[in-house]
């Protein structure tokens, strides 16, 4: 693994993120980064990393992860095309890019493998979401070892990747709102700014840990919902205007989203 070399092209937050994360498993020296933006070389080149073109990036790597935003891809595509060849393999985050578009687009045998992580890579608490093109089969491995830094990785379908995509990549900005919800209740009902972040924050770490120990919310959701308590009088509110419904409207309204920008 340590003498695997791979590349980065673009390195913004999602490509610092995941650069964070590689150079916690390969040496320095066998990670090859490439971003437009000056200021962006100027901070990775601290840690030691090669700082080259596209070009040099799809030369001198065995993986390399694409890192632009969808409507950049084409242009880094073309950049690199005459680099690539079928000992190589692809990496794309470009959310809504399908595998068939890169293969197609790249016109040879390519690996190519889709990837959908989500914000909290950040802190190294993501969720990881893969699939393998035609040309990538028994290479997901690769992807396991590269991303596991950053979170849990699995493999999916990817005709499952716009669900996942509306919910774990979606997911955190739901629960961003919810927080903001509580945050400005706490300040309204006279708690002062600084305890009331405090109280949301920890309120949805601590919830979070607990689900990820025990894995059984509904059984946790009744341990705290004591018949005639205070828990259960707020559940009932939920009830009453459906909010499971509104759950699932907006998980299809978010799928729906990104099968327009897939296609």
């Amino acid at each position: 693994m340590r003498k695997l070399k791979v590349g980065i092209i673009g390195c913004g937050n999602m490509g610092y993120s995941i650069l964070e994360g590689i150079i916690s498993l390969l040496p320095s020296r066998n990670i090859f980064v490439s971003d437009k933006k000056k200021s962006v070389l100027r901070k990775i080149k601290e840690s030691g990393v090669n700082i080259c073109s596209n070009k040099e990036v799809a030369e001198n790597s065995e993986i390399i992860i694409i890192a632009v935003k969808p409507q950049d891809i084409e242009e880094v595509l073309k950049d690199i095309k005459d680099k690539i060849d079928p000992s190589k393999t692809i990496i794309s985050i470009a959310a809504g890019v399908k595998i068939k578009k890169i293969e197609k687009f790249l016109n040879w045998k390519i690996p190519v493998i889709r990837v959908m992580p989500n914000l909290c890579v950040k802190v190294k608490e993501g969720i990881i979401a893969y699939s393998c093109g035609k040309f990538a089969k028994g290479k997901g491995k690769i992807v396991e070892s590269l991303f596991s830094r950053l979170g849990i990785v699995f493999e999916i379908d990817e005709k499952k990747m716009d669900l996942i995509t509306a919910i774990s990549g979606s997911g955190p900005g739901y629960i961003f709102y919810f927080a903001e919800i509580f945050e400005k209740i706490c300040r309204k009902e006279g708690l002062k700014s600084g305890i009331s972040g405090e109280i949301v924050s920890q309120l949805f770490y601590g919830a979070g840990k607990m689900i990820k120990e025990m894995k059984k919310p509904k059984k946790l959701k009744e341990e705290v919902c004591s018949p005639g308590g205070t828990t259960i009088e707020g559940i009932k509110v939920f009830e009453k205007y459906n909010l499971e419904r509104i759950f699932e409207e907006v998980i299809e309204k978010a799928k729906k989203r990104s099968e327009e920008l897939s296609n």
